[in-house]
């Protein structure tokens, strides 16, 4: 793995609206600690939602006959009213996904916008996963707006998500916002 910044492509990309069908936890801290309180939750631990979440057809991000794998599934915080950021975990779907919805599942309708991405190609899980992820969170701490015409957008419904899929990425997207004058 190439240890330096430039390992990490940086975008901005207007995602089209969508949905995302989740569930989210309020007092979470992270992916591990995440999966640690929803299985103390009956019917919401990590093998029972990754199962049911492995049965949606028409996910926007993976392949629907990927079983197991955890295919178009993905972390994600949604900010809320209340300023603060509930940690969520689901898959994307079309705007216009009308199917039903599983227990324990919520939806959220997410409108077209522009988010930032930080991506960080294919690379090997066990000799280099945290040596990726470490990287990933150093360029997103030390990026600056300056230059840009954007600026990070932690309003109410905004939602950042968090892939990872080591044959393929590891990237954040992060909502941003036309910088207001």
């Amino acid at each position: 793995m190439e240890d330096s910044f430039d390992a990490v492509s940086i975008t901005i990309k207007s995602l089209p609206a969508h949905r995302f069908m989740h569930i989210k936890n309020h007092e979470s801290d992270g992916y591990f600690d995440f999966w640690d309180k929803q299985d103390k939750i009956p019917g919401q631990d990590c093998d029972t939602i990754t199962q049911i979440l492995d049965t949606i057809q028409g996910k926007l991000d993976g392949e629907d006959h990927v079983r197991g794998q955890f295919s178009g599934q993905v972390m994600a915080g949604i900010y809320e009213n209340d300023g603060q950021k509930a940690e969520a975990y689901g898959v994307r779907l079309p705007a216009d996904y009308t199917s039903s919805l599983p227990q324990p599942f919520l939806m959220l309708d997410v409108p077209q916008a522009d988010y930032l991405i930080f991506e960080h190609g294919p690379f090997d899980y066990h000799s280099e996963g945290d040596a990726v992820y470490r990287l990933l969170q150093t360029v997103m701490e030390s990026f600056s707006y300056d230059d840009l015409d954007f600026e990070s957008d932690r309003s109410p419904g905004r939602i950042s998500y968090y892939y990872f899929d080591p044959a393929c990425y590891a990237k954040y997207i992060l909502p941003v916002r036309p910088k207001q004058p």
